[in-house]
């Protein structure tokens, strides 16, 4: 082929890519071009965002409606950044939770993001327009929409260093798995801590804070799968494994044995560990998986005696409401911050500011599985009713287009 002929080859394939790329390019745009006039003619009619559930296990739906009306005397109204979709709100949606909830629903209680209206009792309280705040809103949900209004008593002020997407994962997690091993454990460097991970939440998080908060002389990590228990391992725990029912008692044994504690299911002592642990990993046991696993209710601490070689604290997702034809049943309580809030309101503002400081510090890491954009929230509802989240799933409010972004 002359040199000519391949300048003019050359020259109509660059001019074909070229074509194509503008083409494409084209698109992108006019899609960026949409959301935007989108965005601009909610602004101009006033009109807000949100994602309702008018049928249970139907997909939300995308709804344009008012602002919230007038604040009372003790709330707030958020401009909200980022919304965690929590095990929860999925149970809620498909009509598997303790109790039916009424339609339309608008999930999410987990939010970060700016106040841009305070009550006169908020003003009182201390908070001010454009603070940067998170909040647990498990009393009203409604977080995933532009803007929710929540009680004062549920939300946060946070430092402006603290990134909206990491304060978003703190609260829920982190503060049910503080409460539970320091006030239902008196959690101490001494002591060896067995936690029941389950898919994730929190009980990565109470890994993380038993190894790096109370610094627990050996921390134990049980998971559901592989990759859990390597996110076990990240979180500091010195042990991870994968739940197998008939290799449990002995790897228990062996790590125990390492640290001089022998015999630890030996005689009734050691009889009421096995019942202990049972009542935890009965969870693995149904297949598939229950969905339980998804509760935020089910996290309990139980303290197991080890005579003169000190203590266990077994921790993480237990099976509430065993079976009590079965010889070795147990029964534990879980943890609620819904009930801790209304009967023990100083510890629960108490333990919300702990976390705070604790991730200010660096002492803890919250890690989301998933990032996804608004109008993408029904493949995070998807993704959460799988039980694949580890992690936080966090909607992003203002970014609405994004796309599904896995950690």
């Amino acid at each position: 082929m002359s040199i000519t002929a391949s300048r003019q080859l050359f020259s109509r394939l660059l001019s074909a890519n070229s074509k194509k790329c503008m083409k494409c390019l084209a698109n992108v745009r006019f899609k960026s071009d949409q959301t935007d006039k989108k965005d601009n003619d909610l602004k101009v009619s006033g009109k807000l965002e949100h994602a309702v559930l008018k049928k249970f296990s139907e997909p939300l739906q995308i709804e344009s409606v008012d602002p919230p009306k007038r604040l009372q005397s003790t709330e707030v109204l958020i401009d909200v950044n980022y919304c965690a979709l929590n095990g929860l709100d999925v149970l809620l949606i498909e009509n598997l939770y303790t109790h039916e909830q009424s339609l339309p629903f608008v999930p999410g209680y987990e939010v970060s993001g700016k106040l841009i209206e305070v009550s006169e009792g908020a003003t009182k309280a201390g908070y001010n327009v454009g603070d940067k705040v998170i909040a647990l809103n498990k009393n009203r949900f409604g977080g995933l929409a532009e803007q929710c209004v929540a009680e004062i008593d549920d939300v946060w002020k946070i430092p402006t260093s603290i990134k909206s997407i990491d304060a978003v994962c703190l609260l829920e997690n982190y503060m049910t798995a503080l409460i539970g091993l320091e006030q239902y454990g008196s959690i101490s460097e001494e002591d060896m801590v067995l936690v029941n991970v389950g898919i994730g939440g929190i009980g990565l998080a109470a890994v993380d804070i038993a190894a790096n908060i109370f610094r627990a002389k050996v921390v134990i990590g049980v998971g559901f799968s592989e990759d859990r228990a390597d996110k076990i391992r990240d979180r500091g725990a010195f042990h991870a494994f994968t739940y197998k029912e008939k290799k449990l008692i002995q790897e228990i044994e062996e790590i125990a044995g390492e640290r001089g504690i022998e015999k630890i299911f030996e005689g009734d002592s050691g009889e009421h560990f096995k019942k202990v642990l049972n009542s935890f990993m009965n969870v693995y046991k149904s297949k598939p998986p229950s969905k339980n696993l998804l509760r935020d209710d089910n996290f309990c601490v139980v303290v197991q005696h080890l005579s003169r070689e000190g203590r266990i604290l077994i921790a993480g997702v237990a099976d509430t409401n065993p079976n009590k034809n079965d010889k070795d049943w147990f029964t534990v309580t879980g943890i609620s911050l819904k009930e801790c809030r209304e009967r023990k309101l100083e510890l629960y503002r108490t333990t919300g500011d702990d976390v705070i400081s604790f991730f200010e510090e660096g002492l803890i890491k919250p890690v989301p599985s998933l990032v996804a954009g608004f109008y993408k929230v029904n493949d995070a509802v998807k993704f959460v009713s799988e039980m694949k989240a580890s992690g936080k799933v966090v909607i992003d409010m203002k970014n609405k287009d994004a796309e599904v972004k896995f950690n």
